[in-house]
């Protein structure tokens, strides 16, 4: 894929990111959650007392289950990922695959994230995703790559209300008088 074609995938499915970098790199990253990413509803925390009271936040506010903001049609999903050693690289790739389907996963976004620097074992962000874009009650899988490498990987659902048809059709009287 060509960079116009991700930035015009990235604005034309609405998906839109914010990012922070926690401050200690590399003490956050060395420890449980290597190669995940914790997902929450609410806002990461990016310090803490120690590592261990870090770790035990983090468990405590991790959540798999995101219900939608219905006034918005979305969900916003906070995450911090963590890699398994430096990256030695400016840019990630963060990718969201529809995996309600497990023998057809469908890849639904994927964008861009610049970090502050070189060395970076962790990352903290959000996402918004679109119910136009994901569907609702399905299961999404979000990687983050450089150069088609995992660094970092999770699985979460998005919940809400499905559309409901109830199976009356209404037809205009031209459309029952025929042509």
């Amino acid at each position: 894929m060509t960079r116009m074609y991700l930035r015009a995938l990235v604005f034309g499915l609405g998906l839109t990111f914010v990012a922070a970098v926690a401050s200690d790199r590399e003490a956050l990253a060395r420890g449980p959650f290597d190669g995940k990413i914790v997902t929450s509803q609410k806002r990461i925390p990016v310090s803490a007392r120690s590592q261990k009271a870090y770790y035990a936040k983090l468990r405590k506010q991790s959540s798999k289950k995101f219900q939608e903001d219905t006034d918005k049609k979305q969900w916003k999903v906070y995450f911090a990922a963590f890699f398994k050693k430096p990256l030695n690289d400016l840019e990630v790739t963060i990718k969201l695959y529809d995996v309600t389907d497990r023998k057809q996963p469908h890849l639904r976004a994927s964008f861009e994230q610049f970090l502050d620097g070189r060395g970076q074992t962790s990352l903290v962000s959000y996402v918004k995703l679109e119910r136009e874009t994901f569907g609702v009650n399905r299961r999404v899988r979000m990687t983050v790559e450089n150069r088609g490498r995992v660094l970092a990987e999770t699985t979460f659902e998005i919940l809400g209300e499905a559309e409901k048809y109830s199976g009356k059709v209404d037809f205009s009287e031209e459309e029952t008088q025929g042509q």
